[in-house]
């Protein structure tokens, strides 16, 4: 009986040693489940690349200018002379103020004539209508430069210089008046020596996220080699980005 006792005062006085062993265990345990449960399990342990502020971002986007300046051709200004263009871009963003954008795009690009301004041959004043149409593959290079630092993950205000060449695979030039026997006549001349098939010039880019100002001059001669007068060489327009 007194064996039992004995062993019972034993355990009893170890008691409190044990619970402190227990709380020193439990401790680091208890502040490591913490800091787990304080952590977004939501959020992705790799860095997002792309997206508007990202080192990447692509995007379509298409653009409309009309051909300004004058021309002793004597081009029709408005939508008679005009651009159209559908293409897509990569932009490469270095640091929060400098990024390179690539283009790759097809451009429609048609100069229409006033038919009552005399001209050398092979245009003439006996037609109602004369158009000079280029179907363009272009390629652009552009650096950019964005003033707001801090804007989120969005494009923002942005300039572009950029520089841009393009073949023409299809060149036109069309012709609608009357015909000898009466009626209209409508003549199509397909890819004539007179048209270049080679385009390209610089210009400049001015935009606030998906809706920019776009200013381009031609360096190049869009009628290589014939000696007539060349038309506008501005193209003024605006372009719209898909975001």
């Amino acid at each position: 009986m007194r064996s039992k006792i004995l062993v019972q005062k034993n355990a009893r006085q170890h008691l409190p040693g044990a619970a402190l062993l227990a709380l020193l265990l439990a401790g680091p345990a208890a502040r490591a489940q913490q800091v787990l449960l304080q952590t977004d399990v939501a959020n992705d342990t790799i860095p997002n690349r792309t997206g508007p502020n990202r080192r990447y971002f692509g995007h379509l986007y298409v653009g409309y200018a009309l051909a300004a300046g004058p021309s002793a051709l004597g081009v029709r200004h408005g939508a008679a002379s005009s651009e159209l263009q559908l293409g897509g871009r990569l932009k490469r963003r270095f640091t929060s103020l400098f990024a390179l954008n690539t283009d790759l795009r097809y451009a429609y690009l048609r100069y229409g004539l006033d038919p009552d301004i005399a001209r050398p041959a092979p245009f003439g004043p006996r037609f109602d209508s004369q158009v000079l149409s280029y179907h363009q593959v272009q390629g652009e290079a552009s650096l950019r430069l964005n003033p707001a630092r801090r804007r989120g993950n969005t494009v923002g205000r942005y300039l572009d210089l950029l520089a841009y060449g393009g073949w023409a695979f299809t060149t036109n030039y069309a012709t609608e008046g009357p015909g000898p026997s009466g009626g209209r006549l409508e003549v199509v001349a397909h890819r004539p020596d007179y048209l270049a098939r080679w385009q390209g010039g610089v210009g400049a880019r001015l935009g606030s996220n998906s809706l920019a100002l776009v200013g381009r001059y031609r360096l190049s001669q869009a009628l290589g080699g014939s000696g007539l007068p060349e038309p506008p060489r501005w193209l003024l327009g605006l372009e719209v980005g898909w975001f």
